[in-house]
């Protein structure tokens, strides 16, 4: 493994155990069996290895989600399946999801792949709902309904609130968030009032 990777690796473990402040560089780079000339070489600065790091984690999380979405059969199997590998990620990277849970660092938002993650959704999502087979919905609201329980409870088992890992109930997630998003004729849809 190139040291880059193992530095990654490392930072991604103590900010995930210390927090982003407790972290230190030393500790770091002593888990990676790197030399501060190897550090600095990589990674200029505590935040820029923070950055990193945390970008690293969404990509894989971004990658993993959109395999499972972008592939599915039809709506509800994207819908259904985003859930379950959202909380089969969660509980498989313990460390990389409790990063993701931490403060977002600035330039992440607007990386490329960033960009490419969110329009493919975006494009599927509007693609279904052309079509009548989920809500046509903005991508803030579309977020909070479809993966906001799932999150919330991955927020709490990373933070031992509960105990059974998110993989557990993810088909009960999973079916509430399509019960929710699922297209309907406009007179069986409820209304604001």
């Amino acid at each position: 493994m190139k040291i880059r990777d193992r530095l990654l690796l490392a930072a991604e473990r103590e900010f995930a155990e210390q927090g982003t402040v407790d972290a230190t560089l030393a500790s770091i780079r002593a888990s990676a069996g790197a030399s501060v000339g190897a550090l600095y070489h990589h990674f200029p600065d505590k935040a820029e290895l923070y950055r990193q790091v945390w970008a690293h984690a969404l990509r894989d999380y971004q990658r993993h989600f959109w395999a499972v979405v972008g592939d599915s059969a039809d709506a509800r199997a994207g819908v259904i399946g985003g859930v379950h590998e959202h909380l089969r990620w969660v509980t498989e990277n313990r460390h990389r999801a409790t990063i993701l849970m931490s403060a977002r660092p600035p330039g992440v938002h607007e990386s490329e792949s960033n960009r490419v993650f969110l329009t493919d959704v975006a494009r599927w999502w509007r693609t279904h709902a052309g079509y009548g087979a989920v809500r046509a919905l903005d991508v803030d609201v579309l977020y909070a309904l479809w993966l906001g329980p799932a999150q919330e409870y991955s927020r709490q088992w990373l933070g031992g609130a509960v105990a059974a890992p998110p993989t557990e109930v993810a088909g009960e997630l999973a079916r509430a968030a399509w019960l929710v998003l699922a297209g309907a004729p406009e007179a069986t849809q409820p209304s604001d009032d």
